[in-house]
């Protein structure tokens, strides 16, 4: 496919029919994930009486978002941006230092990410086995980090490409289909963090239970006075 293109076979034509599937290649992921967050909202949204009518079902400590998982989605904003310079100084023929540094930054970013999730794996308080919270959770999460993982190694495949002179300003598609990919990575990542962590991870209803001093439905007004 490569040596195509470089005879010059891939028309206009061809670069469209690739662009299309890679298109659609990211919306079946996009279907794929979505399945999950259904699956997590039927139950968080109203939880049966198995589940305690509590989320997160009780005996769950959920993960804090403001530890691990912040510093994971630091890590994937700034590969995103990373991957973005590096695509634009592609565009405008820099192709010595900006897309080498942009791409091996996102590279280090994405497995530092994979490898930061393992060690929150390893020090979780549940299983995939406990509750419906544990397997949806690790579903969520555990397919996502696969797909970091082939992310990351896309990348690799376009540093290689890069750095034998298969790319230029006007083709490189392959490099920007690598940059889609991720993107939908990362904004997969954000919207779970998000959810998962933050609001339905019972933080959010913590940090506004503290506020209200446990009267949550009564809002307070220190200097209202009777009229």
């Amino acid at each position: 496919l490569i040596r195509e293109g470089d005879i010059g076979f891939h028309t206009r034509f061809v670069i469209k029919s690739f662009r299309d599937g890679v298109a659609l290649f990211i919306l079946s992921e996009v279907m794929f994930f979505f399945t999950f967050f259904w699956t997590f909202f039927h139950n968080a949204l109203s939880p049966p009486c198995e589940l305690g009518m509590r989320w997160p079902p009780p005996g769950i400590r959920t993960p804090n978002p403001s530890s691990t998982s912040l510093f994971e989605t630091g890590l994937l904003i700034s590969s995103g941006l990373f991957v973005t310079q590096a695509h634009k100084s592609m565009r405008l023929k820099d192709y010595d230092v900006g897309p080498f540094i942009g791409l091996v930054v996102t590279i280090v970013c994405g497995t530092v990410f994979f490898l930061v999730q393992l060690r929150e794996y390893y020090w979780n308080s549940y299983t995939i086995a406990d509750s419906v919270y544990g397997s949806v959770f690790y579903l969520l999460t555990g397919f996502h980090g696969m797909h970091v993982v082939v992310g990351t190694i896309w990348l690799m495949v376009s540093l290689v490409r890069l750095w034998r002179g298969e790319f230029s300003s006007q083709r490189h598609f392959g490099f920007e289909a690598c940059i889609w990919y991720w993107h939908f990575v990362d904004v997969v990542w954000v919207a779970l963090w998000c959810l998962v962590y933050v609001w339905f991870g019972g933080w959010l209803y913590m940090w506004w239970f503290k506020m209200w001093d446990g009267d949550v439905y009564t809002f307070k007004y220190p200097d209202a006075k009777p009229s």
